[in-house]
Formats: structure tokens, sequence, C-alpha cells
């Protein structure tokens, strides 16, 4: 057997395959010798049929699947020890004769598309938002808190501070749900209607002028998320409870409750803690911003050519169900920008060691299971059992490929701060909402 490569052009070349008989007849002969002492055939007994018969009943299935696999093999094994660079797998050269499988001597050709050459450049500035918390941002989250952490006593009319539980009702659209909520997530004109409204009251509203957050409006009424930004019924709301919230007190106790691993004494330190989480919520979205952004210049200035002919046909070969060469140039005109986001991103991987490792896939997936567990109470967890919880995770494919990405994501984001230019802006945290979330909930 010989292989060869051919180089068309810097993305183009053809791996010929020449294969003899002598390079597959010990397999194909193992093979027949196998089915012959296997097969049933009526009239002879058990592994005492002709090995003619067999021959003439499986020979020529058995050669082309031996000499596939031999193809097959061969290719990889000739790919690898190149280190050829392939987009897409080899795929037969088009308009090739058809195999005469009775000769001794075969030849076999492929096309190959070869990886393109090209430098990464991190010189163009990118964004990156610095997060600066208010005390604006700490009073807030520190009444969430206390409200969370708080106590629900009955009282006879809605207030600012009231948790209402009631059934939302619209026979029409099959609405008929209880559902909680807090008065300061509803519309001031939905709280103009049902301030100082008592349990038994029934009020009808709009669904338009409901809730602040649509995502509200879908939990309470149980509706899709593709419907409830176009929703505009009028329902009715039969009060069933009034509750005040009152807000935890803020000493020790709550400081620990929050903070159990914590030693937080006073509110100046508490605030201090508020602080920094918030801090660390919104640099992660901020993080997120500069993989996104950065993922975005590089496709934009990093310049190279793709072998698209192949990648066209290679699809079109390759495709699961019949597709027409026009269709195969649609599914690659889709697929260019992830391909060369794949390419940039394997390149900056390869060059600085950003691989991720088994051994941190484990590592991720145990904090996230111990974490999990302790939100139940659970802290003296054997490392046994967490070992199988680690293990049964990480059988799942998804699940597996999920943690794989985060991680990437995560070393790809630390290498873009190290090693980017980045134009550091500082903003607070509603200036960045605004700029990069409100326009989510306006549909």
């Amino acid at each position: 057997m010989n292989i060869s490569k051919e180089q068309i052009d810097a993305l183009n070349g053809v791996i010929t395959l020449e294969i003899d008989k002598s390079d597959y007849q010990k397999k194909v002969d193992e093979a027949l010798n196998s089915y012959r002492k296997n097969a049933s055939i009526p009239g002879f007994r058990k592994g005492h049929i002709p090995m003619g018969m067999i021959k003439k009943q499986y020979g020529r299935a058995i050669q082309v699947d031996e000499v596939n696999k031999l193809i097959s093999d061969s290719l990889n094994k000739f790919v690898s020890d190149e280190k050829l660079e392939l987009l897409g797998q080899p795929i037969p050269k088009e308009n090739a004769p058809e195999v005469d499988w009775d000769s001794d001597h075969h030849t076999f050709v492929f096309e190959i598309g070869l990886a393109p050459q090209f430098s990464i450049d991190l010189s163009t500035p990118i964004d990156y938002y610095q997060i600066k918390v208010t005390d604006k941002e700490v009073d807030t989250q520190i009444e969430h808190l206390r409200t969370r952490f708080g106590s629900l006593v009955p009282t006879e009319k809605v207030a600012k501070n009231s948790q209402i539980s009631g059934i939302f009702f619209n026979e029409a659209q099959n609405i008929d749900k209880e559902y909680s909520f807090l008065a300061e997530a509803l519309t001031d004109k939905a709280f103009e209607v049902i301030k100082d409204k008592a349990v038994g009251d029934q009020l009808s509203f709009s669904t338009k002028e409901l809730f602040k957050d649509p995502h509200v409006l879908m939990q309470a009424l149980g509706v899709p998320h593709e419907v409830v930004h176009s929703l505009d019924i009028e329902v009715t709301f039969t009060i069933e409870s009034i509750q005040e919230v009152v807000l935890a007190t803020m000493d020790e106790a709550f400081f620990a409750q929050l903070y159990p691993n914590e030693n937080i004494t006073t509110e100046e330190d508490f605030r201090k803690k508020v602080e920094e989480g918030i801090r660390e919520e919104f640099t992660v979205n901020s993080d997120t911003r500069l993989l996104d952004d950065a993922t975005e210049m590089l496709i934009e200035k990093t310049s190279f050519d793709l072998p698209k002919e192949f990648l066209i046909r290679w699809i079109q070969v390759t495709s699961e169900n019949p597709i027409t060469e026009e269709q195969a140039a649609e599914d690659y005109k889709n697929s260019e920008k992830g391909l060369r986001y794949q390419l940039i991103e394997g390149k900056i991987i390869q060059e600085n060691n950003l691989q991720v490792t088994y051994p941190e896939i484990r590592e991720f997936a145990e904090k996230a299971i111990r974490a999990q567990i302790a939100r139940y109470g659970l802290t003296d967890v054997e490392q046994a059992q967490i070992d199988t919880f680690v293990n049964n995770t990480l059988k799942n494919e998804q699940e597996l490929n999920r943690i794989h990405r985060e991680l990437t994501g995560g070393k790809l984001i630390q290498f873009y701060k190290e090693k980017a230019n980045l134009n550091k802006i500082e903003i607070d945290v509603d200036a960045f909402i605004e700029k990069f979330y409100s326009h989510q909930h306006q549909h």
C-alpha cells in the first residue's frame, strides 16, 4: 500500500491511496472463515458450509467492508503522522471512476481542505466595563435581603409593603391561577387600583399595565414567554390574603444568616460585603461582555481565506439527507462565521496553553455539587459519595460539554484581561443595565 499527498494550493490538496489485494486479503479470509463457522444455511451442518458458497454469498460485501476499514485507518494515520490541519474530513474526489472490485489493485483519491495560516492581533482596543457600585445599589440590595429574610404578618388592607395572594382569572384565555406577589412588583397604575383593598375584593386589570416586569406576568398567569410580551387582555384578580412584610432587623443574627462563614459584626462591614457581592455579580456580566466583544473584534479583524468550494461539497456529501449544491452553499454561509471563530479560538488556546483538562472539569463539577448540597444544609457528605455524584454528572455528554465551554470561556476571559488592549470604562450599575440589558424587555 502507498499513500501520498499532493498540494493543490494553500487550502486544498488530494490524498492518493494505492491498495493491493495483499493489503487486505488476510482480513477478508479471516472474516470469511468466521462467517463459515457461524452461518446457518438450510441443508448444511453449522461450520460445514462449503467455502465457495460463503464466498459467493458474502465475499464481495466483506471485501468492500475490509477495504473501507483499511482506507479509514490509513487516512487517519496519515493525517496524524503528517500533522495535517484539516477542515472537515477527506471526501472522495469528484467524478472518480467506479471501483473495479475484481481488480487486484485499487487507487482511491480524496480531496482535503486545509486550515489557513494566520496570526492573532490583539492591538485593536476592546471596551471593558468596570462596575462602580453606589450607595443606591447597596441600599436597594439590603432592602431586598431584609424583605426576603423578614417575616409576614396578616394585615387588613393593601399597602406598598404588602405581599398579596389571590387568583387571576380570564375564562376566554383559560387563565385560573393562584399567585403571590409583592405590591412593589405592580405598575404605579395597577397599585392605585389595588391600594387599600381588602381580602375578598375582586378587581379588574389590563395585562399591559399590571406588572413592571413582563416575566412576572408570565408566572402570574401561567402563559408562555412568546405570548406574554404581546398579551393585551383584561383579567380579574380576587384577593385571598394580604400580609405585611416586616423587614429583618439589621443585627449580627441577620448578618450570620446571610454570610455564615464570615464574622460580620457591624453594619459598615455588612454593607461592604453586600457591595462586594453586587460588584462580583456584575463583573461576571462585564466579563461575558468582554468575551463577546473580543470574539466579534477578532472575527472582524482576523483575515484569512477558507477552502470554500471544498467545504460546500463536504457539507453536501456528508449531509444526513440529500441536499443540493445551493442548499449546501447556504449552510456554509450560515456556519462560516462560527467556523472562523472556531479556528481563531483554537489558535489562541493552542498557542497560549489554555486547554481545559479533565481534572479541571472534575474539580468544577465537584464544587458545583458541594454548593448544591450545602443549600440543603448538608456539609459532611463523604468524598466517595461526592465522587459518585461527579461521575454521574460527567456521564452526561451535554453537561460535560457545558462545563468544558464554561471553563474555556473563563480561561479566554482571563487571557483577554491580561493580553488584550482594553479600553477600561468605569460605569455604574444602572448605566450598565441600561446599555446592555434594557432592550431585552422592550419587545
